[in-house]
């Protein structure tokens, strides 16, 4: 796709040289400006982009451009004075370092390659218009910063360059309505054991009142500020806040109260406890709620950090098996209760697993039957058709099956869902966890990878952020993978340290499973 001049990008916006009536705007103190969105931009989860963006919103409709389809997105951000940028690069690789200005995140953040600024009032102080320019994707970042005494404001939209055009006067209103307000800092609790160096160390009872106390804190913070749009409710075991009409939010709480529920029977060991406090939070626009899951980088339905369940009523995926989702969210935030050090630490085997048995799930209104789904009972069909054996437990749990690439080569998408699906529905629902003569078997399994994690250290690309070079991709994919086999390793001599003949002598029992289940 060719992309627009610089003559062209900056046309685009002209700005407050055109006279626009500011509407009534947004304060928001923990920036020190009044904004108001585009109408019809619904407001996500914020703390994205290293917590520098504290409020964020997003077009109700994706764009598309030659080579793929972008949401626009807002961003309203605050930059911190200072900085050490003799730390951005560690080892040879980009480090996940807090933004130090809008410019800083417009390349490091979203990989722009150059950086137009110009000298321009913003709501009568002496600021910039910011021009990111060649995103990948062929976007463009268009913005407004203002200088404070701590720090700098900011302002931005992430759109197609293409389509920049054709948001120009949303774009112009967004920047016309900037107002100063007295900006109040705010200090967002960090979690626990980010803060305290000797966390592994501590005492279950210890961390767990540490953890609860954070979650708390999270939690009090998000109540007294939503988001615009959103309606606050409560459930049995989370604070509600939803953007979708109440028909959806009801079944959506019931749906997520009946899956905690069924969880808490299957996995008592794990319940023990109160859940801590998290928000349920739901959406009412698919592209929307896409925007977010790209912001945050990642696609599971629980934020940890924000300690958030998130559902997104999609009308294409409704009905009485609509609910995978939701029992996802539940799931991880389940886990993320446990330790949280587990959804860092999931293993391929495991969490694809959850993902597929979930999935085809059908929810009458009250209760939750598992069926298997097509993806799943056609694998097995498969392996009927050509009467080839199911592949054993042992290297389904020990991803012997698929093994991490030597070289620091890209790996392909875990292949083998169907069947660690499968793994589980023998566990979760017949005799498999009596077969280990483990009656505890998955819940040990859970436990055991949080500690795996505390014993291994964080996910080596946890702090490594920006757009690598292909040897530096290769080379965080080569220490990321030693990581992984060590974490799965660690688990399993911990959960499951069994024998060779005894990890054999499982597979009559795993087949007969397969053979007549129906």
């Amino acid at each position: 796709m060719r992309l627009p001049t610089r003559a062209l990008v900056l046309s685009v916006l002209p700005l407050l040289a055109v006279s626009l009536a500011a509407q009534k705007g947004l304060p928001e103190p923990r920036v020190g400006l009044s904004f108001q969105p585009p109408k019809g931009w619904g407001e996500l989860p914020a703390d994205v982009d290293r917590f520098a963006t504290l409020r964020l919103f997003a077009g109700p409709q994706a764009l598309a451009s030659k080579d793929l389809t972008h949401t626009p997105v807002l961003r309203v951000m605050f930059f911190a004075k200072g900085g050490d940028d003799s730390k951005d690069v560690v080892d040879g690789l980009p480090r996940t370092t807090p933004f130090r200005s809008l410019e800083d995140f417009a390349k490091r953040g979203l990989g722009a390659v150059g950086v137009d600024k110009e000298a321009h009032k913003v709501a009568g102080a002496e600021g910039q218009r910011v021009t990111g320019k060649d995103l990948p994707g062929g976007r463009v970042l268009l913005g407004m910063t203002m200088p404070l005494d701590d720090g700098e404001a900011a302002v931005c939209i992430d759109v197609l360059a293409n389509q920049a055009t054709k948001l120009k006067k949303e774009i112009d209103a967004v920047f016309a309505s900037l107002e100063p307000v007295a900006r109040v800092a705010a200090v967002r609790p960090q979690a626990p054991w980010l803060a305290d160096a000797e966390w592994a160390k501590k005492e279950p009872a210890a961390r767990l009142a540490a953890h609860r106390k954070w979650a708390e804190e999270i939690v009090a913070a998000t109540v007294k500020s939503p988001g615009a749009g959103y309606k606050p409710g409560k459930s049995k075991y989370w604070t509600v806040l939803s953007s979708a009409d109440q028909g959806f939010t009801n079944k959506v709480v019931a749906a997520a109260e009946a899956g905690r529920d069924w969880f808490a029977k299957k996995m008592p060991e794990l319940t023990k406890e109160a859940p801590l406090p998290a928000v349920l939070r739901i959406m009412d626009n698919t592209n929307q709620y896409n925007a977010w899951l790209l912001a945050r980088g990642s696609l599971r339905e629980y934020d940890a950090n924000r300690r958030e369940l998130v559902i997104v009523n999609d009308r294409d995926n409704g009905g009485a098996t609509g609910y995978g989702a939701t029992l996802r969210a539940v799931l991880w935030h389940l886990f993320d209760d446990v330790d949280p050090g587990v959804l860092p630490a999931l293993p391929r085997w495991f969490d694809n697993g959850c993902w597929e048995f979930l999935r085809s799930s059908k929810f009458d209104g009250k209760k939750f039957e598992f069926f298997a789904g097509d993806v799943e009972k056609g694998r097995i069909d498969y392996y009927r058709q050509k009467d080839q054996p199911i592949p054993a437990v042992w290297k389904l749990m020990q991803e012997a099956i698929q093994t991490s690439p030597a070289d620091g080569k890209a790996e392909e998408v875990w292949g083998y869902t169907p069947e660690c699906a499968r793994l589980l529905r023998w566990f979760w629902l017949a005799d498999g966890q009596k077969a280990f003569a483990k009656p505890t078997l998955v819940a040990d399994y859970v436990k055991a990878i949080g500690a795996a994690y505390w014993a291994n250290g964080a996910d080596p690309r946890a702090d490594v952020g920006g757009v690598l070079t292909e040897p530096q991709r290769k080379d965080l994919n080569t220490r990321f993978y030693k990581w992984r086999d060590a974490v799965l390793v660690f688990t399993n001599n911990v959960a499951v340290p069994l024998q060779p003949a005894t990890w054999e002598a499982l597979d009559p029992k795993w087949l007969d499973f397969n053979k007549n289940f129906k």
